[in-house]
């Protein structure tokens, strides 16, 4: 498997920084065998420069390319055979998409750009045609509609497979009890003595009418801490905080790093979230999760029918 691996790195890196093979005979070179179709390096490495260069005609960002990318290079030479058995599975099963399913594709990549002039200089920039583009936009609807049927389908999510998912991971369901507060900080590494004149300086403006906010900004040396999950809390100000009414303000807090005082904006106790504001988040997790077991068990019947040889 070192030698695929090593080939899956490299075709990756030709792919994103448009480096060349260095040899014909690398591209030669056999990666596996499905049915009666040869696969090789430069299969593979033409399969991943069009999955890259339609991502990037498709206008999606830089962070969906790169996951997206990872993704098929950890794959490798798998998914390159898995597109292949769901591919032929639809012909056989004799799927035919409709041209205007491919319009209507094609339509939406489009409007992401400013005119056709734009989009077609896309495609140029990207090695590709408009016939390329068209026909994997037709792969892609036909292994779509081949797995809907075989897969998709068949997936069934029983009401009450929700309702024990539910009672089994209430502690999930929850809304943790918060608390707003805003803070006023010194830190004390420049002089404890100093920073300790500040913050008091600081709680007598407060307590002397001014604006707790407008302390805070002028005094405070971090940004308020603003809404946070009570358990999140420092130790220090929990034990404050559980003595105080809304609207309270601390007394000085000393901590490691320096000193606060503390406003309390408001709280809200702890509650379970009802399942009937979950119930469709726990079916869609569930839905997937029987739906990624069932595709791989077709994937594999359909690798035990056809002849798969991956070389080593």
């Amino acid at each position: 498997m070192r030698f695929l691996k090593a080939f899956k790195t490299l075709i990756l890196v030709c792919v994103l920084t448009g480096f060349a093979l260095p040899a014909r005979a690398l591209d030669d070179a056999i990666l596996a065998v499905v049915n009666d179709e040869v696969v090789t390096v430069k299969d593979l490495k033409e399969y991943m420069k069009s999955v890259y260069a339609q991502l990037r005609i498709e206008g999606r960002s830089p962070q969906e390319i790169n996951e997206v990318m990872a993704q098929y290079e950890n794959k490798g030479i798998e998914q390159l055979i898995e597109d292949r058995l769901v591919l032929s599975a639809a012909d056989k099963a004799g799927i035919i998409i409709r041209p205007k399913a491919i319009d209507d594709r094609l339509e939406e990549i489009k409007k992401k750009y400013s005119s056709y002039q734009e989009f077609l200089e896309a495609i140029n920039k990207e090695g590709m045609t408009i016939t390329e583009i068209r026909k994997k936009i037709e792969n892609q609807i036909k292994g779509q509609a081949m797995v809907n049927t075989e897969v998709r389908t068949k997936v069934y999510v029983n009401p009450q497979e929700v309702t024990e998912y539910y009672s089994a991971h209430a502690s999930d369901f929850s809304n943790k009890a918060r608390v707003y507060i805003e803070t006023i900080f010194v830190k004390s590494a420049f002089g404890k003595d100093d920073a300790r004149k500040k913050i008091d300086a600081a709680l007598a403006a407060v307590k002397g009418g001014m604006d707790f906010k407008a302390a805070l900004a002028q005094f405070s040396e971090l940004p308020s801490v603003g809404e946070i999950d009570i358990d999140q809390l420092r130790p220090e100000f929990k034990e404050r905080i559980d003595q105080m009414k809304e609207g309270d303000v601390s007394e000085v807090i000393e901590v490691p790093n320096g000193f606060y005082v503390i406003k309390l904006g408001g709280r809200t106790d702890a509650s379970s979230v009802s399942l009937k504001d979950v119930k469709d988040r726990i079916y869609q997790e569930l839905f997937e999760n029987k739906f990624r077991d069932r595709f791989k068990t077709w994937i594999d019947g359909l690798r035990k029918k056809a002849y798969v040889e991956v070389k080593q």
